[in-house]
């Protein structure tokens, strides 16, 4: 666990697993995720258990995305989520999903179902942990459901999958990166301090500025590949280190493929011909 002061832990992972977070307030403990193994979460649960007496109150969802929402299914408090969240959750069908993991994945995934937020939210919803306020917001981006979390006043934020280090990012079709963009830009502009990601080590505001760069230059890379020296450029961009460094690269190879078959790579080309 990597501890922010005294009342916010985050799990982080050396194998680039998703993170989850913990605020113990005044009046209750948060959660923020809940990974992809229920197994996972109840040590979650128990870490919780042996730092504070606290009650813990609800779990946040920060997008549908079943490696930070699956283990919602050992945890006994409310989820919080978006009402896309919840939707998007509703229309997974899981035992396919399940049918294309690993055996021993299904062993342990066996009993296990989806739990959906049960407190949802259209944009915005803020709790009150007594000395601590936690502002929930709807922004879209990497998902179309993507939310992110602000702990105040420690100037703390949860930014889910909008933020990767040392990892590639996951980029699909569904993603919109000119959106994505313009919030890692507006957080710059918050009295926040600390960011953590959906993967990788917490950072800071030079960790929003790295990512801001990848994915202007992830966008500047999936339009030039509609060119007929594709691999040309995969090679001279592969070797740039804000690429090179990080770890899944056959993640950013998949995120490319993905992120092509999206509308937003055929409307900036469409304008381009004009």
């Amino acid at each position: 666990m990597f501890s922010i002061g005294e009342s916010i832990f985050v799990t982080e992972n050396s194998n680039g697993a998703a993170n989850s977070g913990i605020i113990i307030g005044k009046n209750g403990v948060m959660m923020v995720d809940s990974t992809f193994f229920p197994s996972k979460a109840n040590h979650i649960v128990e870490f919780i258990s042996n730092v504070s007496s606290k009650t813990l109150l609800y779990v946040i969802n920060t997008h549908y995305h079943l490696d930070h929402t699956l283990g919602n299914f050992a945890i006994d408090a409310p989820v919080v989520g978006s009402e896309m969240t919840k939707n998007y959750l509703e229309k997974i069908d899981f035992e396919r999903f399940k049918s294309s993991l690993e055996p021993f994945i299904q062993k342990e995934l066996k009993g296990v179902k989806i739990v959906l937020p049960s407190v949802t939210f259209k944009k915005q919803m803020i709790f009150d942990l007594g000395d601590k306020k936690i502002e929930i917001l709807h922004v879209g981006g990497h998902t179309p459901d993507s939310s992110i979390v602000k702990i105040w006043p420690d100037g703390v934020c949860f930014c889910g999958d909008l933020l990767f280090i040392d990892y590639h990012a996951e980029i699909t079709h569904e993603s919109d990166l000119n959106v994505w963009i313009k919030i890692l830009k507006n957080l710059r502009k918050k009295d926040l301090h600390y960011f953590v990601p959906g993967h990788g080590p917490v950072g800071d505001l030079e960790s929003i500025e790295e990512m801001i760069s990848y994915l202007e230059k992830f966008k500047a890379l999936s339009l030039m590949l509609k060119s007929d020296k594709a691999d040309e450029i995969i090679d001279k961009f592969g070797d740039e280190p804000i690429f090179a460094k990080r770890g899944f690269p056959l993640l950013f190879e998949d995120s490319l493929i993905d992120y092509m078959r999206s509308d937003d790579v055929g409307k900036h080309l469409s304008t381009h011909k004009t």
